[in-house]
């Protein structure tokens, strides 16, 4: 399970339905403080984040991810960050995919972290 957390409703729309039709099950939150709610009912093997939301942005949410699950493979993307400057803020403890997505790109740092679905298996 994937969680995605992005505030703008269109993006996380879109951005769903790519992992999804990569065969990946998706949780989706509108905020940090919404993706924190869901993370201690709902396992998750992943989270991709937006960095810029109101309430609790990217960097805060990796933060209290870190503080609680340590291990927990993150994704965040931003469309007014450069790769470098994000990896450097976060100590290179996070991966990076910047905005507009690369939907090919995501999907490759998702498989590379917690393996294909089953479905894409043998292809």
């Amino acid at each position: 399970m994937i969680l995605l957390v992005e505030d703008e409703k269109r993006a996380r729309e879109v951005f769903a339905r790519i992992l999804e039709n990569a065969g990946y099950r998706v949780k989706e939150a509108a905020d940090g403080l919404e993706a924190l709610s869901l993370l201690e009912d709902l396992p998750c093997d992943l989270v991709v984040s937006d960095i810029l939301m109101p309430k609790l942005n990217g960097y805060a949410l990796v933060a209290r991810i870190r503080a609680k699950w340590p291990n927990m493979p993150i994704i965040l993307t931003s469309g007014y960050l450069s790769p470098d400057a994000a990896k450097t803020m976060m100590n290179g403890s996070v991966e990076f995919i910047p905005k507009p997505l690369d939907a090919e790109a995501l999907i490759a740092i998702i498989q590379r972290l917690i393996g294909p679905t089953s479905s894409m298996q043998g292809l």
